[in-house]
C-alpha cells in the first residue's frame, strides 16, 4: 500500500512533484557546469565575462557611478551602457564568499550561484503562476518548457550568465502576471509597474515588450470600462513611471543626468515613460465619457507628447547602432549571431533556428487554435497570445531578441500542451494522441528535431578554421599571456573581454557599440594586406597584437601570419599560450 501512495499522489497532485523535479534538474545542472567553471568561463559570452570585470573593479573601489572599464581603450576607457544593480547582486555573493574561500574561487562560485538563483526564481514564479491560474497540469507542462527549452533553459540561465538578460526575462514574466492576475489587481499593477521600470534600468531590450504590456492595459480598459481594469492601469502606469525616475537617479551620475542616452535608461526612454503614463492615466480618467473620448485623448496626448520630446527621441530612431558609421552597422546585421534577423539565422544555422525558434512558432499557432475553440480563461489566453505573437514579430526581426519570447512562451505552451493532452484523454483518439506528441516534442524539446536536421546538413570536415577557435579562448592559454610584461593589445572581436579578465593586460579592441574605434581595431586589422596593416597597428596605440594560430582570415596576410609566416615589423614573442601567437609590434 505505501508503494503505491507516492504513484497516487502524483496522479492526483502532480504539481508538488514536478516543482521538485525542477528544482532539482536546475541545481544539478548549476552544480555541474558550475564544478569546472574557472576553465571555461572565458569561453562564455563576451557580456558575462566583461560583467565580472566590472563587478571585480567595482569590488576594488571603482564608484557606484563610473561605469568606465579603464582597461579597455585605455587611459581613458570606455563608458559601458549598463547597470550597477546587477553589479551589486553578483558582488554581494562574491564579498561574503572571499572571507572563507580565495577571491578566484569566490568569483567562480558566484557567477555559478546569481543566474541560478535567478533562474530558480524564474520557475517558481512560472510554476506557481501558470498553476493559480490555468491549473496543475498546464503549470507542469510550463515547468518542463522551462527547464528543457534551451532558450529558457539554457540561452542566459546557465552558470557563467551574469549579463542582465535572464534579469530582464524574470521581470517580464511578472508583467505578464500581472496583467492576467485574477484579483488584486491594485497590488498586481504597482508590481508590473516596478518589474517593467527594473527591466528597463538593467536594459532596454525589453522596451517593446513594456510598450505592448502598457497597451494591453490601456486596450482592455477601453473595452470593458470596469474599475478593476482601471485601477491597473493607473497603478501600473503610475508605478513605472516613478520607479523608472528612481533607478534612472540610482544609477547615473548627477552630471550626467542632463545627456540623451539611447542606449539605456536616459532621457530618451523616460521622455518616452512619461507620454505613456500621461496619455493612459488620462484615457482612464475620460473612460467614464465613452471609450470614443477616451481613446482620441490618448492619441491625442501621446501626439502632442512625442511633439515635445521629440529633440530627446529623434537621435534614437535608428537603434543603439545608427550612429556607428555604415560598414559597422552592415557587419553587425550580418555576422554578429544575435543581430540578426530569423531569415538570416536560418541560412546560417538552420538547427539552431529550429531549437530557438520552432516553439514560439507552434505556442502562437496552437494559442491562436486555442483561443478561437474557446479556451478559458479567455481574457489571459488573448493577453499572452498576443505577448507571445510579438516575442515571435521580434525574433523575425532580430535574434537577440528571443528573451521577449522566452519570458511567455513557458506559460502558453504549457496550456496549449495541456489541453491537447487533456482532449487526447477524453477522446482516446489516435488523432488526439499524435497532436499531443507532436505539440509537447516541438515545444519541450524542439533539439530532438534539430539533432536530425544536423545530421542531414553535416559540416564539412575541411571546412577552414573559424577566426577564433575555442582552443584560442581556454582560461591556460590566456593565462600563459601573463608571462608577457604589461601590454597593449589588439585582439580579435571575441577574445578582448577574456583577456581583461584572465590577464593583466589592456586591450584596444572589443565587440561593443558603445565605441565604434573598439569594434573598428577587432575587425578591421585582421582585413588588411600587409602595408595597410602595419600602418594601422602602428596608429592604434597598441604595442602586442594577439593572433589565433592556423586560422584563415579575411585577407590572405594575416591568414599567413597564423599560419607561422614572418615579417620584419612584427616580432614574435615567446609564450607558451596554447595557440594564442603573440606579436610585438615594431615602431617604423
Amino acid at each position: 500500500m505505501s508503494d503505491r501512495r507516492p504513484l497516487s499522489d502524483m496522479r492526483t497532485n502532480p504539481f508538488p512533484w514536478a516543482m521538485a523535479a525542477a528544482f532539482s534538474l536546475v541545481l544539478v545542472r548549476a552544480a555541474l557546469d558550475g564544478y569546472g567553471m574557472h576553465d571555461n568561463f572565458a569561453t562564455m559570452d563576451n557580456d558575462d565575462i566583461l560583467r565580472l570585470v566590472m563587478v571585480r573593479d567595482f569590488i576594488a573601489g571603482q564608484g557606484w557611478f563610473d561605469m568606465t572599464q579603464y582597461r579597455l581603450l585605455p587611459p581613458d576607457g570606455v563608458v559601458m551602457h549598463w547597470s550597477r544593480y546587477v553589479d551589486l547582486g553578483v558582488a554581494a555573493i562574491i564579498v561574503p564568499l572571499s572571507w572563507l574561500v580565495s577571491m578566484d574561487t569566490a568569483e567562480q562560485l558566484a557567477v555559478t550561484i546569481w543566474p541560478t538563483l535567478i533562474f530558480t526564481a524564474h520557475v517558481a514564479v512560472i510554476g506557481f503562476g501558470t498553476r493559480r491560474i490555468f491549473g496543475d497540469l498546464a503549470a507542469c507542462f510550463a515547468l518542463a518548457i522551462m527547464v528543457i527549452w534551451p532558450t529558457s533553459a539554457y540561452l542566459h540561465s546557465g552558470a557563467g550568465n551574469i549579463d542582465h538578460h535572464n534579469v530582464q526575462m524574470l521581470m517580464m514574466t511578472l508583467v505578464a502576471f500581472a496583467l492576467i492576475w485574477p484579483n488584486r489587481v491594485l497590488a498586481a499593477g504597482v508590481i508590473a509597474g516596478i518589474a517593467a521600470a527594473f527591466s528597463l534600468a538593467v536594459g532596454l531590450e525589453a522596451l517593446p515588450f513594456i510598450v505592448v504590456a502598457g497597451a494591453i492595459a490601456l486596450v482592455r480598459h477601453l473595452v470593458d470600462r470596469s474599475q478593476e481594469s482601471r485601477r491597473f492601469l493607473v497603478a501600473f502606469c503610475l508605478s513605472l513611471g516613478f520607479a523608472a525616475i528612481l533607478f534612472w537617479l540610482g544609477q547615473t551620475a548627477p552630471a550626467l543626468r542632463g545627456i540623451g542616452k539611447c542606449d539605456q535608461l536616459g532621457l530618451p526612454a523616460l521622455s518616452l515613460i512619461g507620454v505613456a503614463v500621461v496619455a493612459s492615466v488620462l484615457a482612464g480618467a475620460l473612460s467614464r465619457f465613452g471609450s470614443g473620448i477616451a481613446f482620441a485623448a490618448a492619441v491625442g496626448a501621446t501626439g502632442v507628447g512625442v511633439v515635445l520630446i521629440w529633440p530627446w527621441l529623434a537621435p534614437c530612431i535608428d537603434g543603439p547602432y545608427g550612429a556607428l558609421p555604415a560598414d559597422l552597422q552592415s557587419f553587425i546585421s550580418t555576422r554578429i549571431t544575435e543581430a540578426q534577423p530569423a531569415y538570416r539565422f536560418l541560412r546560417n544555422n538552420p538547427a539552431g533556428f529550429v531549437v530557438f525558434t520552432l516553439p514560439i512558432l507552434m505556442v502562437v499557432i496552437a494559442g491562436a487554435i486555442l483561443i478561437r475553440r474557446g479556451g478559458t480563461p479567455r481574457a489571459a489566453l488573448v493577453v499572452l497570445w498576443v505577448l507571445s505573437l510579438l516575442g515571435l514579430a521580434m525574433v523575425l526581426y532580430q535574434m537577440r531578441t528571443v528573451i521577449m519570447a522566452a519570458a511567455v512562451i513557458p506559460i502558453l505552451g504549457g496550456i496549449v500542451i495541456a489541453q491537447a493532452l487533456e482532449v487526447y484523454l477524453r477522446t482516446r483518439a489516435p488523432g488526439a494522441a499524435v497532436i499531443w506528441l507532436a505539440l509537447a516534442t516541438m515545444i519541450i524539446s524542439p533539439t530532438l528535431i534539430a539533432q536530425q536536421i544536423r545530421i542531414f546538413m553535416a559540416e564539412d570536415d575541411d571546412e577552414p578554421r573559424p577566426e577564433l577557435a575555442e582552443e584560442c579562448r581556454g582560461y591556460q592559454a590566456l593565462a600563459g599571456l601573463n608571462a608577457v610584461p604589461k601590454g597593449r593589445f589588439i585582439t580579435p572581436m571575441n577574445i578582448g573581454p577574456s583577456v581583461l579578465w584572465a590577464t593583466h593586460h589592456e586591450v584596444m579592441s572589443a565587440g561593443y557599440h558603445v565605441d565604434p574605434t573598439i569594434l573598428i581595431n577587432s575587425l578591421q586589422p585582421y582585413q588588411l594586406p600587409e602595408d595597410e596593416m602595419a600602418a594601422f597597428l602602428r596608429a592604434s596605440g597598441a604595442n602586442l597584437l594577439l593572433m589565433c594560430a592556423d586560422t584563415t582570415y579575411e585577407n590572405d596576410f594575416p591568414t599567413a601570419l597564423a599560419a607561422g609566416a614572418q615579417v620584419d615589423w612584427l616580432r614574435p614573442v615567446a609564450v607558451e599560450a596554447g595557440d594564442l601567437l603573440v606579436f610585438e609590434i615594431l615602431p617604423q
